[in-house]
């Protein structure tokens, strides 16, 4: 009898060893935690002034941005800035639903090694692209064309390197969210954990105003392949003075 329950228990042991193989378990992927640790949520600011910002992502895969572990360019930062506060819950709204996809891909590429939304870096601004550019069709194609082969002369002496890696509708994509999303004056962003926003200039003296700061990261998942990858953000909201 112990003999035969001894046989039993190995054969159901081999088969579970057999299933595991063929049916690999994927590692659950615990979420990233994103905060944003300056300014303090009691902060103010000013118009047209600088106002410093820092970013801490803790995550049990990727590592903590303390240590470096996390790639600064894929923790970014989507400002706001809103009237009052009756604008402020709409807004939020809003935000939930909006496709921040195209963003969090240029932080994976390359893009803010060269670009920022306002003010020129090695390359142009995205506002100065969408403003000289039109949504049309054509020249998304043109663009995205640019980009995967790289192109010069357009806006100066700089020659901007081919992204061979990066797929056609993929490129697309970006192209159009850089043009839909870059010529309003109350929107920027910017990438990075550590970092400066410069202010926009008030319309009037006695100009109130609301700044919405929300810290963006997502995960790389569980595996290599980015399978079951989170996407955690933090709100911070700063009033004029």
């Amino acid at each position: 009898m112990r003999l035969i329950l001894f046989i039993g228990s190995l054969l159901m042991a081999c088969f579970y060893f057999l299933f595991s193989l063929s049916h690999p378990q994927i590692q659950e992927n615990r979420p990233p935690e994103i905060k944003i640790i300056a300014p303090l949520p009691n902060h103010t600011f000013k118009w047209n002034s600088i106002l410093p910002y820092e970013i801490q992502v803790m995550d049990f895969e990727d590592g903590n941005s303390e240590y470096d572990e996390i790639n600064p360019n894929e923790v970014l930062l989507i400002v706001r800035y809103l009237k009052d506060s009756s604008e402020l819950k709409p807004y939020l709204k809003s935000r939930s639903n909006t496709n921040y996809e195209p963003l969090i891909q240029m932080g994976i590429s390359t893009c803010f090694n060269c670009h920022k939304a306002k003010g020129k870096l090695i390359g142009p601004s995205f506002e100065s692209i969408a403003a000289k550019y039109d949504r049309d069709p054509k020249t998304i194609e043109l663009l995205a064309c640019k980009i995967m082969t790289g192109s010069s002369t357009v806006w100066g002496d700089e020659k901007m390197p081919p992204h061979p890696d990066l797929l056609a509708g993929q490129v697309q994509e970006l192209v159009l969210w850089i043009l839909e999303n870059n010529s309003d004056p109350n929107n920027d962003y910017l990438a990075g954990v550590k970092g400066a926003i410069k202010t926009r200039e008030s319309a009037t003296d006695n100009e109130k105003g609301i700044l919405v700061m929300t810290a963006i990261y997502r995960d790389h998942g569980s595996n290599d392949e980015g399978q079951n990858s989170i996407q955690a953000q933090n709100t911070l909201i700063l009033k004029n003075h």
